[in-house]
């Protein structure tokens, strides 16, 4: 989910966009944390007609601004470059992707 507030064309800084994600203090996560965002997608074989599996596709990493017991709030800190990993529609973070605790 992303929030965004109500612009009223007082500025011309784009609102931050903030990112609910559900995984919090309980896993280890802490204002300033970082979290690899990740997609999962299907890979599918048309000659045998079968799923060859899933992969975890990296798109984004983010920084926690704010966490509880079991939720957290963040914002973008850096988009994968689409030179390096595969195309992404739509290109950013979207509902239902993938976090990780950060290890960089």
């Amino acid at each position: 989910q992303v929030h965004r507030p109500v612009d009223l064309g007082e500025s011309e800084i784009a609102p931050p966009k903030d990112l609910y994600v559900s995984i919090g203090q309980s896993q280890g996560v802490k204002k300033g944390s970082y979290l690899d965002v990740y997609r999962k997608i299907s890979s599918y074989d048309n000659m045998t007609q079968k799923l060859r599996g899933d992969h975890l596709v990296p798109v984004a990493r983010v920084k926690v601004i704010f966490s509880d017991d079991k939720n957290s709030i963040a914002r973008l800190d850096q988009v994968v470059s689409l030179q390096n990993e595969p195309a992404l529609i739509p290109q950013g973070v979207m509902m239902g992707d993938v976090v990780r605790i950060s290890e960089r």
